[in-house]
C-alpha cells in the first residue's frame, strides 16, 4: 500500500492560487459592507428621529461599541477568508501543477508512473483520464518495440544467409534502424523525470558494414 500523499507547500500555483485569493476577498468585503450597512443604517436613521436632548447618547454608545467590535470581526473575517480560499484552491492547484508536469514529460517521449491525487483533491475524473492515457501510449510503444526486435533480429538472420544486399532490402534496413531510434525516444520515468533503471535487450546491428556495401 502507498504511503499517502503530502504536500507541504500550499502555494503551488500563484496565476490560480491568486485570482481565488483576490475573488474570495472581494466577495467577503462585499458580504462585510453589507452587513456593516444593514448595522449601522438603522442606527443613523433612528438619529434623525431621535430627540437631542434624550437619546442621543445612548446612541452614540451603541455606535461606539459597534464601531469597536467591527474592526476585529473583519480582521478576523479576512483571515478565514483568506486561509480558506489557500486550502480550497490547492485542492484544485495541486493535481493541476503535477497534471501539467506530466503532460510535458510525455510530450517529450517521457512516461511517468500513474498520477496519484490526495483524498480530499479534486480533479479526479480529468486525472484518470490521463492515466489511461499514458497507459494506452506506454503499451503501444511496448508493441511497437517488440514488433521492432523481432523484425530487426529477422532481418539479421536473412541477411546473414543472403550473398548481397538489394536496394530494396537496404530501404527496410534503414527504415528498420530509424525505427529503432524513434522507439528509443520513448522512456519510462520516476514521478520526478529521472528515468528507471532497466534491463534492456541489446539487439546487434542488423548491418556491420555502412548500408549499400554489398
Amino acid at each position: 500500500m502507498r504511503p499517502p500523499i503530502k504536500r507541504w507547500r500550499y502555494i503551488v500555483d500563484w496565476n490560480l492560487q491568486g485570482s481565488l485569493i483576490i475573488h474570495g476577498l472581494v466577495y467577503g468585503g462585499l458580504v462585510l459592507v453589507a452587513v456593516s450597512l444593514g448595522i449601522f443604517s438603522p442606527l443613523l436613521w433612528d438619529l434623525e428621529a431621535t430627540d437631542p436632548a434624550t437619546h442621543y447618547e445612548e446612541q452614540a454608545i451603541v455606535m461606539l461599541y459597534l464601531h469597536e467590535q467591527f474592526w476585529p470581526l473583519l480582521a478576523m473575517c479576512l483571515v478565514i477568508v483568506v486561509v480558506g480560499a489557500i486550502r480550497y484552491s490547492h485542492r484544485v492547484a495541486g493535481p493541476m501543477v503535477r497534471y501539467k508536469r506530466y503532460l510535458r514529460m510525455l510530450a517529450n517521449g517521457k512516461i511517468p508512473p500513474p498520477l496519484r491525487t490526495r483524498r480530499r483533491d479534486f480533479m479526479k475524473e480529468e486525472v484518470a483520464c490521463l492515466n489511461k492515457a499514458m497507459l494506452g501510449v506506454s503499451e503501444r510503444v511496448e508493441a511497437i518495440r517488440r514488433a521492432q526486435v523481432e523484425l530487426q533480429c529477422k532481418l539479421t538472420d536473412h541477411l546473414a544467409e543472403c550473398d548481397g544486399v538489394s536496394e530494396e532490402l537496404t530501404a527496410v534496413v534503414a527504415a528498420c534502424d530509424d525505427l529503432q531510434r524513434a522507439v528509443g525516444n520513448f522512456q519510462h520515468v520516476h514521478e520526478d523525470g529521472h528515468q528507471k533503471p532497466s534491463v534492456e535487450q541489446v539487439v546487434a546491428p542488423v548491418l556491420a558494414e555502412p548500408v549499400g556495401s554489398a
